[in-house]
């Protein structure tokens, strides 16, 4: 199936041609395509027949059983767990009973939101990473069915199965349908990132530009940001590839090291599995990324050029 994928076409800030058909879910938003500053602008690739459709569609399903029990999965579900507190049991008194104390499960199910995926019609590495996050959704799923019991679960798993959501300005209807049929909500609007959050959030960004991770980072940049994870490139490697000192100062994912807890993650399957280099294509470089509460409140307290920097980034205007 390999050689049947397309490569999207990607283009530096120039204007759609002629006739670029947009999918209609985003056809009001077609204009909004346009590309950020350093952001590149995509174009939604061709429409496929329904057969291949059906195909790409199995084809996630079965990487995501693949990856469901992988340590890619389970480990960026600890790190997401740890950090949310989810299903911790916290016990507090019962001021209606004199003398006793109730146990209380958190369940603060965290909202997923892929960006840059790509176009699963177009791109193998699209495919894979749709697979990982529909297995780490339905992974918290079944976190949150265990801890809270059959009762609690079934009536939940509805509202579980619609927190996620994606977006990429490649994809087309058959996109949209495939994103659909594992109750992934579309975003209609290009967000260029800068969606802020007011309740847990994982954002799901592999192999996106550095100003798509800046515009998430800057537009959260406060008491908010304890509230989301990034599962995408690795900070620290950005870092490296800088060699420019002045460029590396104003990298705001260089100057958020000091402050971030970055946990690396395998690739998935062994290296003797069958499909190991589409594995490692897709998901190298992938970390888990958080900000730990003390080292946020050492940063928003004592790192006044950081936070003057996230201020800058966010106050740039959105494209329109």
């Amino acid at each position: 199936m390999e050689q049947e994928w397309r490569q999207v076409s990607r283009r530096r800030r120039g204007k759609p041609r002629n006739g670029a058909s947009y999918p209609r879910f985003a056809a009001s938003t077609a204009s909004k395509v346009a590309a950020n500053v350093g952001e590149e602008e995509v174009e939604p690739v061709p429409e496929i027949s329904a057969d291949k459709q059906t195909k790409i569609i199995g084809r996630v399903r079965a990487i995501a059983d693949i990856l469901r029990d992988s340590l890619l999965v389970q480990d960026a579900l600890r790190v997401i767990a740890e950090h949310f507190e989810l299903n911790t049991v916290k016990k507090s008194v019962d001021k209606d009973v004199e003398g006793v104390d109730t146990e209380e499960v958190t369940d603060h199910s965290p909202t997923l939101v892929g960006y840059g995926l790509g176009s699963f019609c177009a791109s193998s590495n699209a495919v894979h990473q749709l697979g990982f996050l529909v297995a780490l959704r339905e992974s918290l799923e079944s976190r949150l069915r265990k801890s809270n019991g059959d009762v609690l679960a079934v009536e939940s798993s509805d509202t579980i199965q619609h927190c996620a959501e994606i977006f990429d300005p490649a994809m087309n209807k058959n996109d949209a349908v495939i994103a659909e049929h594992f109750q992934l909500k579309i975003i209609l609007e290009n967000e260029h990132g800068r969606r802020q959050v007011d309740s847990n959030t994982v954002f799901f960004m592999p192999h996106c530009g550095k100003t798509l991770y800046q515009n998430v980072l800057a537009c959260n940049w406060g008491p908010a940001i304890k509230n989301l994870v990034i599962i995408g490139n690795s900070f620290s490697a950005y870092g490296d590839r800088v060699l420019g000192s002045k460029e590396r100062d104003e990298l705001l994912l260089v100057s958020v090291l000091p402050y971030v807890d970055e946990v690396p993650l395998s690739c998935g399957v062994a290296k003797h599995h069958e499909d190991f280099a589409r594995y490692e294509a897709a998901f190298n470089d992938l970390s888990v990324l958080r900000f730990p509460s003390s080292s946020l409140h050492r940063a928003l307290r004592d790192d006044n050029l950081l936070n003057e920097k996230m201020a800058t980034v966010a106050r740039t205007e959105k494209p329109k």
